[in-house]
């Protein structure tokens, strides 16, 4: 008969008395697992056996269901893990251009980013489902869900870079993945998928409140720009949002806290109370003080309630420390960082105070504003005053800047000088403006309550006897530019139909594959070009291309031509009475002289009342130099001299010694017009792409409309202005309006026919939106006429498209490259011919040349002035300049 060995578990003996239980061998057992009992029983007696074993009779079943169990459990668990692995976790990634190279100085910038699980592999975010309608998307937006389950983490990273780096900006931006519906059902491509970035604002954290301020701003910043992409009829798609990235930066600004002496200047004013922590130990960091901001505020009340003795004491005197902690100051930083978000919130924990912050030079010992408070109507005016020193790092390789902020005491004294009168001026916190009485300040608020609601601001005027008459004074304008620059560009139009900014749609992606231009001077007549390039990077070209002309212009201008002497211009010379630019005679006017004269004596007297480097001193010196300068300048006018021009030696006219030298033209210095037709609409855009290549790049200004439109920019020596900005048309119109006057152009083309130079005269005809590549240049015939229909324009005339069909036949173009170059060639010559003739009116019948300014309103201006010979008399009293102000919004009639 057989035996089955069965395995039985061993009852668990428990340790009695605490004994070890030690095995024959004399190893400690207690902590090894117990040995089971092998017993031998005969197979007829299994059956009875069973039930008291407690085994089940269907031992199939029994293994799957277990089995069933097991599955179960080790699927919960690795759904679970899965949960746990596919959760968001920001990781902090490399910065810069080149991702396989980590930022070197992390101190400085730091990026991190958190990848968004997909619904499939955690539930959590299975709120991030496929929308289409921008309704939809608002009514349920998915920012507030999905940063409200991991703004714990956001707030995590910004305090660990806070801590890093102290003081911080950052921006939250979320990468969203799209699809781009089909535009017809019957398309049968794939869709396209785009990924697109939505940046929040950049804000500077400097305290751990201000972290869940940025967070939840940026919730809506976000919302919108995705709202805004889903617009109707963008045919955007959200599909899901991708990743969660957090930019931080280190932010440089200034803390105040650091103990720093009374400079000797600003002591000699006697109008601020400098709190002295110096040597105080802060118990809490067992670091020097640094709360003198607490000083400062302390200060002004100690003052408020009649103490005036050692002020400067307030952290070591016992009667003066209550004032210490009468501003609430909880949560703000000591150093205190001189932003103006700090004394925002100090000002909103202190309801019935208002801070301003100043600045001071000691070299020219006077202040500036640097931090203005919007509540300067408030019961309590604190103004303080924050000095500046550089320090040197512990380690002596770094320099920082500390600061300490000083109580002002007397604004009067500080801001206007110490007068011999004792005279009080009235500050306005707002415009920072001074009054002579308490009553005309408050007129003054009165009259004007809306000029300082939002952000103060500083008001200027014009000072009395020094610049309050604006007469003609650009006399620099009056000679013409040696030269100008006339240029063009064409685009590839590639097409495409996608939101871009709200209501707006891009319908095309302009790209640069041609520019042509040519360097006219006027007084000679001479014209370089034109240059024409067709190819890739055009505008990378285009810069390179004139800036190498500048060089040949500059090399022209330092050719000093000897002057022409003819014998009917030394007649002229010799007849002269007065200077051909000012108008003004060569003699003496000593009334003029004895005036002035009589005025510096005035002034060197009253200027003995004022302390030297004072407010009202120096204005006063100002003015003396001033009328000491018009003195010299009357007396040099029986200086007459033979003004002519030094690039063709022609006589200009007798002129005084000061008006000849305003006059100069100066290599490397004398700007160098270059003229688009719609530079500010489109050609703008274009030359921006590559500015930067530019070798003046580090010198560039412009006049904005907006962020995106130039009305005008200046690149060092190289000024470009739009044409469109002086003659409001079409450069047809234009071209057009000159009749048969076409000097430039034909003699461009005086080798040719007559019928090609008529045609050549005439404004082209162009495809623009079936230029879509360089490839289209290839072809050999000229596209049929719909092809010049253009989205801005619309179709084209048969006429016009006759036209073109006779200069491809006339000029014999073999491709429609030809016919592009032959295009934007003509463009630019009708350019120059039209803006040559407005420049020869302008200097015909105003003697201004527009090819020195910038915009139209400046040559109506000078003309203006120059032609009537006024001059207009400024505002110098704040009161006037609001009187005026409020008379136009209805008050006075």
């Amino acid at each position: 008969m057989q035996a089955i060995p069965i395995q039985t578990p061993t009852p668990q003996v428990k340790n009695q008395g605490g004994a070890p239980v030690v095995h024959a061998r004399g190893k400690d057992r207690r902590r090894e697992k117990p040995e089971p009992i092998q017993a031998t029983i005969p197979k007829t007696k299994i059956k009875g056996m069973i039930p008291k074993l407690a085994l089940v009779q269907q031992p199939k079943q029994i293994k799957k269901s277990r089995q069933d169990l097991a599955r179960s459990l080790k699927s919960k668990t690795q759904s679970q893990r899965n949960l746990l692995r596919k959760d968001i976790i920001f990781k902090e990634c490399p910065v810069g251009r080149d991702p396989e190279r980590p930022h070197r100085n992390r101190s400085l910038m730091s990026k991190w980013v958190g990848k968004i699980p997909h619904p499939d592999d955690n539930p959590t975010y299975t709120f991030i489902q496929q929308i289409a309608k921008p309704e939809e998307y608002k009514k349920m937006p998915y920012m507030p869900q999905l940063i409200g389950l991991i703004r714990p983490k956001i707030k995590e990273v910004l305090q660990t870079e806070l801590h890093k780096k102290d003081q911080i900006k950052s921006a939250i931006v979320a990468l969203c993945q799209y699809s781009i519906a089909k535009r017809k059902p019957d398309d049968t491509s794939e869709p396209a998928e785009v990924e697109k970035y939505h940046r929040g604002d950049m804000r500077a954290i400097l305290l751990e409140e201000d972290i869940e301020e940025h967070i939840t701003k940026t919730i809506g910043e976000i919302d919108v720009q995705i709202e805004g992409t889903l617009k109707k009829g963008s045919r955007y798609i959200l599909k899901r949002i991708l990743e969660i990235s957090i930019e931080t930066y280190t932010l440089r600004r200034a803390l105040g806290g650091s103990y720093i002496p009374t400079p000797k200047k600003l002591a000699n004013t006697k109008s601020t109370i400098n709190p002295d922590n110096q040597g105080l130990i802060n118990p809490e960091t067992n670091r020097p003080s640094e709360r003198c901001l607490q000083g400062a505020l302390g200060a002004y009340f100690a003052h408020q309630d009649g103490h005036t003795d050692h002020l400067e004491r307030i952290f070591r005197a016992k009667k003066y420390k209550p004032y210490l902690d009468i501003v609430k100051l909880d949560g703000i930083p000591m150093p205190t960082p001189i932003c103006s978000r700090i004394f925002d919130k100090i000002e909103k924990m202190n309801p019935d105070i208002s801070i301003s912050v100043w600045g001071w030079n000691e070299e020219s010992a006077t202040p500036k504003a640097v931090i203005a408070s919007k509540n300067f109507k408030r019961k309590h005016k604190i103004r303080l005053l924050a000095l500046t020193d550089i320090i040197k790092s512990e380690d002596g390789d770094k320099y920082g800047q500390k600061n300490h902020f000083l109580w002002i005491k007397n604004h009067s004294k500080l801001i206007y000088g110490d007068t011999a009168h004792k005279e009080k001026k009235y500050l306005c916190d707002g415009c920072f403006q001074s009054w002579t009485s308490e009553k005309t300040l408050e007129r003054h608020l009165e009259w004007y309550p809306g000029l300082h609601e939002n952000a103060p601001q500083r008001v200027a005027m014009p000072v009395k006897g020094v610049n309050d008459f604006e007469g003609f004074k650009n006399y620099g304008r009056m000679i013409n530019a040696p030269c100008v620059i006339i240029a063009d560009f064409e685009a590839d139009n590639k097409k495409c139909d996608e939101a871009y900014g709200g209501s707006m749609r891009k319908l095309a992606e302009q790209k640069a594959n041609s520019f042509c231009y040519l360097v006219h001077w006027i007084d000679t007549g001479d014209v370089w070009g034109p240059f024409l390039y067709r190819g890739e990077n055009a505008t990378q070209e285009f810069v390179q291309r004139i800036d190498q002309e500048l060089v040949k212009i500059n090399e022209v201008l330092a050719i000093k031509h000897e002057r022409i002497e003819t014998e009917e211009d030394k007649k002229r010379f010799a007849e002269a009475i007065s200077c051909w630019i000012c108008k003004g005679k060569f003699d003496i006017d000593t009334n003029e002289i004895e005036r002035l004269e009589d005025k510096i004596t005035y002034l060197k007297e009253k200027l003995k009342n004022f302390k030297k480097e004072s407010a009202e001193y120096n204005a006063i010196q100002t003015t003396i130099d001033k009328a000491t300068k018009a003195i010299d300048s009357e007396k040099a006018k029986t200086n007459k001299v033979w003004d002519y021009c030094h690039i063709t030696g022609k006589f200009r006219g007798s002129a005084h010694r000061d008006c000849n030298l305003k006059l100069q033209i100066q290599a490397w210095k004398t700007p160098i017009p270059v003229i688009f037709h719609n530079f500010q609409g489109y050609d703008s855009h274009l030359v921006c792409e590559s500015v930067g290549r530019s070798a003046n790049a580090l010198h560039i200004q412009v006049i904005a409309e907006t962020f995106e439109r130039y009305k005008a920019m200046k690149v060092g020596q190289l000024k470009y202005i739009d044409s469109q900005q002086f003659m409001n048309n079409s450069l047809a119109n234009l071209t057009k309006n000159l009749g048969d006057n076409h000097p430039i152009t034909s003699q461009h083309f005086k080798d040719f026919t007559p019928g090609q130079i008529s045609l050549a005269t005439c404004k082209g005809i162009y495809c623009y939106d079936y230029i879509d590549s360089q490839d289209r240049f290839l072809e050999t015939e000229l596209p049929p006429i719909h092809e010049f229909t253009t989205t801005l324009k619309g179709k084209i005339s048969q006429e016009d498209y006759h036209h073109a069909q006779k200069v491809w036949k006339t000029y014999g173009c073999k491709n429609l490259g030809e016919y592009h170059d032959l295009y934007l060639k003509i463009d630019v010559l009708s350019l120059a011919d039209v803006w040559t003739q407005f420049r020869k009116t302008c200097i015909k019948y105003y003697e201004l040349d527009p090819a020195t300014m910038s915009l139209l309103p400046s040559l109506s201006w000078d003309a203006m002035l120059k032609k009537t010979g006024v001059k207009i008399e400024l505002f110098t009293d704040m009161s006037m300049h609001d009187f005026i102000e409020k008379s136009q919004e209805g008050w006075y009639i």
